[in-house]
């Protein structure tokens, strides 16, 4: 039975990637059809002008895209043989017209199964129209999300799955050999990595004065932030260095990966609420010890004395002196957190129960 599976973007979006796509190799390419809306030239071609984004956005994104969407749909209306779906986050973004409705409802009405799949609070964000939003509810026989918080969103659902939004890089890692390195330059720098998109900088902006005072408290030693991200960090600091690393998937990983400590610092709301503390997997799957706000998933990250959670700024300063200053100390919390990532957010055993669902 063929599996349709409706994505925004495999390459640029991280939940299409990673929620979905890493899973998908070419042995089972060959039983679904993935429907891609958003072209990779809208991420591709960026302009720093306001109005000259806003014609790519149409031009290259908005419009072929809506096409692509209704397309897609007319060729499964006329699919006579049974048929899964399979909805990462929404279909129609925001608004869906008539014929959007027609077409949407009607395919997922026909299908014999219905999986719909969202790691963010795309109700709260706007992500999906009310429409949408209802259908998907009604007609999904799982609703897959990525923490509990989401789960309460679709409580009408009867079939509902918390699974962890984790990264098959960390898979085969040896966690020995990597420490090996980061204790030899432990005596001489600390560093400290964030990864994250520029609209989560700010996040970051409003711990820098506390990460700047840790740094001026460990002596003898650079204390450096790399930032890993789609914009650069731009702020002046006293004692700590800050080296900015435009994001690439292969290059966030390698630098996890010569990094000391993982940082994820959060403010609360309906919004923060909905992630799925995934910088903070990625950082414990390459057995990084994690210094997070004690906001939503966060805590689940932080379980097995593996991290310090952070509930008021100044609690910063002191969390990073305490994992930067003693290397045995930095040891410990290092291999609890590979053993955390292998426990609870394994992407072989996410990826073995996702494929028998949907092949």
């Amino acid at each position: 039975m063929r599996t349709y599976i409706f994505v925004r973007n495999k390459k640029y979006r991280p939940s299409t990637y990673y929620r979905i796509y890493q899973y998908i190799d070419e042995s089972i390419e060959v039983n679904c059809k993935i429907i891609e809306y958003e072209s990779n030239l809208f991420y591709e071609v960026k302009a720093k002008n306001r109005i000259i984004n806003l014609i790519y956005l149409i031009l290259f994104s908005f419009i072929p895209g809506y096409f692509r969407r209704i397309i897609a749909l007319l060729k499964i209306s006329t699919v006579n043989a049974p048929y899964k779906v399979f909805v990462q986050r929404e279909c129609f973004p925001r608004t869906i017209t008539p014929l959007g409705k027609l077409l949407l409802g009607r395919a997922i009405r026909r299908a014999d199964k219905v999986y719909w799949d969202f790691d963010d609070n795309i109700f709260d964000a706007k992500e999906i129209s009310k429409f949408e939003g209802k259908l998907l509810n009604k007609y999904a026989d799982l609703v897959i999300v990525g923490n509990r918080f989401l789960e309460s969103k679709v409580k009408e659902n009867k079939n509902i799955l918390v699974l962890n939004t984790t990264d098959k890089m960390m898979e085969n890692i040896h966690l020995e050999n990597i420490n090996e390195e980061r204790k030899r330059k432990f005596n001489d720098e600390l560093i400290l990595v964030w990864v994250g998109t520029k609209s989560n900088l700010i996040f970051l902006e409003q711990i820098i004065i506390e990460l700047d005072k840790a740094a001026m408290k460990i002596p003898n030693k650079k204390v450096i932030l790399r930032v890993i991200s789609d914009r650069e960090l731009g702020v002046k600091t006293k004692y700590l260095i800050v080296d900015n690393i435009k994001w690439s998937r292969s290059l966030a990983f390698s630098e996890m990966l010569k990094s000391h400590i993982g940082i994820m610092p959060l403010s609360e709301n309906k919004l923060t609420l909905g992630k799925c503390a995934f910088k903070a997997v990625q950082a414990i799957g390459c057995g990084l010890p994690v210094i997070v706000s004690n906001v939503g998933m966060n805590k689940d990250v932080v379980t097995k004395g593996n991290g310090i959670l952070i509930n008021t700024k100044t609690e910063w300063v002191d969390a990073i002196v305490s994992l930067g200053s003693e290397v045995d100390i930095w040891e410990g919390y290092s291999i609890r957190s590979r053993e955390l990532w292998l426990e609870n957010f394994n992407s072989k055993k996410i990826q073995k129960y996702i494929l028998n669902k949907l092949f």
